[in-house]
């Protein structure tokens, strides 16, 4: 894939001149049938981004949750509550066995459960937990998480996590997923029922590997309906410090070049080239919603949207309390050998702030739901 990052330096009424100067009109017709496919590409970076790093809350702004005390019940499971700053309620419930329950309540109504089962541990190296999530609109999610802590019990660095599973929309959509951490990088996988494909690979950040390294370019692909696309996230000069641009290649010399927001909404240009040089097939924005706006040679603004199931998936991601917490990812609430230092929430009021001390409690333990505003990470 050969891509090169473009400046956005351009005028506005540059960039209009140029569209109407363009090519001929129904050749950029044909041209547009790519943009859903590129669309979907940006959704599902969205998508998985925020589910494993929380990236689209934490690049927009958090406000900080309230945190009611710690109860200590008889049978010796613990329960605490706390209340986003959008008015989601949670009642996280510990069990001394190790597993645990997350009831959420969300500002419109919504609820959703959490159920993490008692961690399997090999009696080497390797822990195992499933996870259940069911919501009141009818999403659900089963998947397992092995992580081997590789005999390095206080190294995270080395671990190797895995996540493997599936999520079932409410029209009966569904995505089979494998997440896998290891070496720096994690990859994604997933495939959905309306028979796209999407990958992602992320270098971690040293020296944990625990969160994406956004100072360095990340990749991905989507194939869909008669459509692949491959797809690079990077930083600029400008934004050091997060993805800010996607460039894409689509295939018969179409590449895109675009300007990537905090929130993964975006805006740039679809080029062609040919022997006889690049030209400007169309402007293209949209935002974090996937509502997509084409600006056509013509003149004419046309307005689509992204391919497949990725709108979809985008509005019902996992919403976890880990993430929000502490986004990290990692393995379950008491995982580990006997001695292992406990990787379970530290029960106490005020926020926990951005360290790993939720590493893992009630992992993706998500909502299927739309982003329920500020205060939320999602997190494996």
């Amino acid at each position: 894939m050969k891509l090169a990052l473009r400046r956005f330096c351009v005028p506005a009424t540059v960039l209009l001149a140029l569209v109407v100067a363009g090519c001929p009109a129904g050749h950029a017709q044909e041209s547009l049938s790519a943009v859903p496919g590129q669309i979907a590409a940006a959704m599902y970076v969205q998508q998985w981004s925020q589910i494993l790093w929380g990236l689209v809350t934490t690049q927009t702004g958090t406000e900080i949750p309230s945190f009611g005390e710690p109860v200590f019940d008889p049978d010796g499971s613990v329960t605490q509550t706390f209340t986003a700053a959008d008015g989601t309620e949670v009642v996280l419930t510990l069990l001394p066995d190790g597993s645990a329950r997350l009831d959420i309540t969300y500002a419109d109504g919504t609820t959703q459960t959490v159920i993490q089962s008692v961690p399997r541990f090999d009696g080497v190296s390797v822990t195992t937990i499933h996870w259940s999530v069911t919501s009141s609109d009818g999403l659900s999610v089963e998947y397992t998480s092995i992580v081997d802590d590789r005999d390095t019990i206080f190294d995270e660095s080395d671990d190797i996590t895995q996540l493997l599973g599936s999520s079932v929309l409410p029209e009966g959509i569904t995505q089979e997923f494998d997440v896998l951490s290891a070496d720096g990088l994690t990859e994604v996988h997933s495939s959905q029922s309306d028979g796209s494909i999407f990958t992602l690979a992320v270098p971690l950040a040293f020296p944990d590997f625990a969160l994406p390294d956004l100072s360095q370019s990340a990749s991905g692909t989507y194939i869909g309906l008669g459509v692949s696309v491959q797809f690079m996230l990077t930083p600029t000069p400008k934004y050091p410090t997060r993805w800010a641009a996607l460039l894409a290649d689509l295939g018969d010399g179409m590449t895109g070049t675009f300007s990537l927001n905090s929130d993964f909404s975006g805006f740039g240009q679809l080029t062609e080239s040919s022997p006889w040089g690049e030209r400007l097939v169309a402007l293209i924005s949209w935002t974090q919603d996937g509502d997509t706006h084409v600006y056509l040679l013509s003149g004419q603004d046309r307005h689509m949207g992204p391919a497949g199931a990725s709108l979809d998936y985008l509005e019902h991601r996992w919403q976890t309390l880990t993430a929000l917490l502490a986004p990290a990812p990692g393995v379950g609430l008491n995982a580990g050998r006997p001695g292992r230092p406990r990787r379970a929430p530290r029960l106490r009021t005020g926020p926990l702030g951005p360290s790993r001390t939720l590493r893992g409690a009630l992992g993706p333990a998500s909502r299927l739901g739309t982003q329920r505003g500020p205060g939320q990470r999602t997190l494996p």
